[in-house]
């Protein structure tokens, strides 16, 4: 499995924390990945709050990480690009 930059596995779910300047550019963050996730029909767990959002990846009905986690991560990665 090809692990997208910045991305770990923990807990066999692929995770990456990322940090922002405040609540709202973290705000805004989540609100991109969540059009991602529906555009992907694949839908992380996201923890957000003060200056960082955590992303968990994980195919529920696999019971693994599978290359929609992987496609994805890589998504938000270029997401954080542009």
């Amino acid at each position: 499995m090809d692990i997208p930059e910045g991305w770990t596995v923990v807990e066999e779910r692929l995770m990456r924390e990322f940090e922002f300047d405040n609540f709202s550019s973290a705000k805004t963050f989540v609100d991109v990945i969540s059009v991602l996730a529906e555009e992907a029909n694949h839908h992380p767990e996201i923890h957000f709050g003060w200056g960082y959002a955590v992303v968990e990846l994980f195919t529920h009905d696999e019971g693994r990480i599978t290359q929609k986690d992987i496609d994805l991560a890589r998504s938000i990665n270029a997401s954080m690009e542009a």
